[in-house]
C-alpha cells in the first residue's frame, strides 16, 4: 500500500502544475488583448482635422502630408515645387534677354550694344553666336520673346494647380482617416419582392457594418 502512495501524490502535484501553467498562459494572453485594444483606443484619440491640415498645406506646401502621417508625399511635394521654381526662372530671365534684344532694335539702328549684351547675359538661351543674335530680323526676336513668354506663363499656370492639388490631397486625406473600416463589413445579394407590385422581382443589395 506505502508502495502506490508516493506515485500517487507524485501524479497529483504534476498534475496541479500543469494546471497552474494553462491558466497562466491563457491569463497572459487576456492581458496582451487587452494591451492591443487599448492601443486601438489610443489610435484613435488622434483623429486628423481636415480644416487643419487644409491651413497648413496652404501656408506650408507638404507640411498638411506631414500631418496625416504621409511622410512620402512630402519630398514629392518639395521636388515639384522646386522644379516649377527654376523651370520659371529659367523662362523669366529667358524672356528677359530676348525682351532686351529687341528694345536694342527698338532704339539704335546698328548692333553695338546687342553684341556686348549678348556675350555678357546670354545663359543657355540661344545656340546662335552674339553676331549671329545681333544679324536676326526684329520678327524673328520677337519670336523667340512670345515663346519664353508663352513658356513663363504655362509654368505659373502649372505650378497654381500642382499647389492647389496638394491642398486637395491633404484634406481628402484628412477626411479618409475619420472613416473606421471595421473587419465585419459585408456586403450580401438577395432576391426582393415589392408590396405594391406583387409580380415584379429584383435584387436587394445590404451592406452591413
Amino acid at each position: 500500500m506505502h508502495k502506490f502512495i508516493f506515485p500517487l501524490l507524485l501524479l497529483i502535484s504534476i498534475c496541479g502544475f500543469t494546471q497552474n501553467t494553462t491558466v497562466k498562459h491563457k491569463f497572459a494572453q487576456n492581458k496582451k488583448s487587452v494591451v492591443v485594444k487599448d492601443s486601438t483606443k489610443v489610435r484613435k484619440n488622434h483623429e486628423l482635422n481636415p480644416l487643419t491640415s487644409s491651413l497648413l498645406s496652404t501656408f506650408i506646401p507638404g507640411a498638411g502630408q506631414i500631418y496625416n502621417r504621409k511622410y512620402w508625399k512630402a519630398p514629392i511635394v518639395w521636388g515639384g515645387a522646386l522644379a516649377f521654381y527654376y523651370s520659371y526662372d529659367f523662362f523669366s530671365k529667358q524672356h528677359e534677354f530676348w525682351h532686351q534684344i529687341l528694345i536694342y532694335k527698338d532704339r539704335y539702328n546698328s548692333n553695338e550694344y546687342i553684341i556686348p549684351f549678348v556675350e555678357k547675359y546670354e545663359r543657355g538661351f540661344t545656340n546662335l553666336s552674339a553676331k549671329e543674335v545681333s544679324e536676326l530680323p526684329k520678327d524673328e526676336i520677337q519670336s523667340y520673346n512670345d515663346f519664353a513668354k508663352t513658356r513663363k506663363h504655362q509654368v505659373i499656370i502649372g505650378a497654381s494647380v500642382f499647389y492647389l492639388f496638394q491642398i486637395v490631397d491633404a484634406t481628402v486625406d484628412a477626411h479618409f482617416s475619420q472613416f473606421d473600416v471595421s473587419e465585419n463589413l459585408s456586403l450580401k445579394l438577395a432576391p426582393a419582392t415589392f408590396q405594391n407590385t406583387p409580380y415584379a422581382q429584383g435584387v436587394k443589395l445590404s451592406f452591413s457594418f
